[in-house]
């Protein structure tokens, strides 16, 4: 593996939380493979053994992977046991309900920042902490308008507006708690590193929309597996989102990964977006790989998002820690739509 300097030495133990989501299963990995030890919190133990199998078993055996249940992220003390004895932490897991409340949502994501916070300022080990964001927290994301351009303070306070407006709530507030508890979230992070003497750096990585290889069948399913909506001609959701950016779920990870052991990543809010596309290059795509199959008609009028931003950091951790020869960056969108689409779990 890499022989780069790492801020904290291997073999230590990485706590990553949410660990059996798409992006967290393979930060897991990656952490593995360079030979770190990882502690997942999952809701429910038993239903995401399959960490500790397959690609997983081996580092299982040998007792570098181990799963504890946090069922409650926003609780107190919810992380106060699995985080001990970690030198850095991965926190990924996010509030999954699609509900119109937004104190269902937004409260105890903010409150899952603060309890892992309060619990990594009583745990000395730790060293390293990185927070995964979303691209929604910079910009909304628009379609057909100009989403400006992207900076260190971009923030998308419209849709925290938007979701916190008063009751009743509809399904218009459904779809902005998401967004919004990221921003909250993510503010609520930004405060801790200022109002606090921290004994251990943080850095955010912000993604868009992910794709490629899932390690089990559940990442498949869901509102955020875009490659699958298009393979399946899910219609109702491509026209509510024609364009977007796309990062493979490996590049997207290694950024976590570099972000908690580059010892030069201090403070960052790493935009890490990847490509931008629109359906129609997505359906082109999988046109080339499924010549056979019969997929929906190309959009008439396709455009890009109009935004503007630099992920030169992101990039250049991809280089610096990437164990491919090429290290030329992100995967191309092709490479990652392939591994999309090619894997025991994608039917029809």
């Amino acid at each position: 593996m890499s022989s780069l300097t790492t801020s904290i030495p291997t073999g230590s133990w990485i706590l990553v939380t949410g660990a059996s989501g798409f992006l967290a299963s393979h930060v897991c990995l990656q952490f593995l493979e360079r030979g770190f030890k990882v502690r997942g919190t999952v809701r429910d133990p038993t239903q995401s053994s399959w960490l500790l199998e397959g690609r997983f078993k081996s580092y299982a055996d040998i007792g570098a992977i181990e799963l504890v249940s946090v069922p409650h992220l926003g609780a107190d003390g919810a992380y106060d046991e699995a985080i001990k004895g970690a030198a850095a932490i991965i926190h990924t897991a996010y509030v999954t309900n699609i509900v119109p409340d937004p104190s269902e949502v937004i409260t105890p994501m903010v409150a899952g920042i603060r309890s892992i916070m309060n619990a990594a300022i009583r745990e000395s080990s730790v060293k390293e902490i990185v927070f995964t964001s979303s691209a929604l927290t910079a910009s909304p994301l628009v379609y057909r308008i100009d989403n400006g351009i992207i900076g260190r303070d971009s923030w998308n306070d419209a849709v925290l507006e938007a979701a916190w407006a008063p009751p009743p709530y509809g399904m218009s507030h459904a779809m902005a708690n998401y967004p919004a508890s990221k921003v909250a979230a993510e503010k609520e992070v930004w405060k801790f590193v200022k109002r606090n003497d921290l004994h251990f750096n943080v850095n955010v990585v912000s993604p868009a929309g992910m794709t490629g290889e899932p390690l089990n069948k559940k990442h498949i399913e869901g509102q955020a597996n875009w490659v699958v909506h298009a393979y399946r001609g899910n219609k109702a959701v491509m026209d509510a989102l024609p364009a977007s950016f796309y990062g493979d779920v490996k590049d997207v990870a290694l950024i976590h990964v570099a972000a908690v052991l580059d010892p030069e990543v201090k403070d960052a809010r790493l935009q890490s977006w990847g490509h931008s596309a629109h359906w129609n290059e997505v359906l082109s795509i999988l046109r080339g790989f499924r010549p056979q199959k019969e997929f929906v008609d190309d959009y008439p009028d396709p455009h890009r998002l109009k935004v503007s931003l630099d992920q030169t950091e992101s990039v250049t951790l991809l280089k610096k820690w990437s164990n491919k020869p090429d290290k030329n960056g992100w995967t191309s969108l092709e490479n990652s739509i392939f591994e999309n689409i090619t894997n025991p779990y994608l039917e029809g």
